[in-house]
């Protein structure tokens, strides 16, 4: 394999694991705090270093509030037009419980192939 094959595979890789975890980060973003799309996107942006389209986020934070993972509310701010401020459900809580106790459970296993 050529190194621009490799460097597309990793590539391919790597938009895959993204798309992955997208749902779980932003379940334990929303555990830290309430955020409206944009500081969401941009937070998403700077964690993985890549940057997020509102073409990706917000039909996925539409899916998570269909799916009752999330909630929302509107908030008058005093500049500006409203905002749409999400928050973490107790189902959204209980579903990060459990992705956060198998990424652990990954996380291990992949220490464990590596360090071999």
């Amino acid at each position: 394999m050529t190194k621009k094959e490799l460097n597309e595979q990793l590539n391919k890789w790597q938009l895959q694991l993204r798309k992955g975890v997208l749902i779980y980060m932003v379940l334990a973003l929303l555990n830290k705090e309430e955020m409206y799309g944009y500081a969401l996107i941009s937070s998403l942006s700077e964690k993985m270093a890549a940057n997020m389209a509102e073409g990706t986020i917000y039909p996925l934070l539409n899916r998570m509030v269909r799916s009752e993972l999330i909630s929302f509310d509107w908030r008058i701010m005093e500049s500006g037009p409203a905002r749409k401020y999400y928050q973490i459900s107790e189902s959204g809580r209980q579903l990060l419980k459990g992705m956060h106790e198998h990424w652990r459970s990954v996380d291990i296993s992949l220490k464990g192939l590596i360090d071999d």
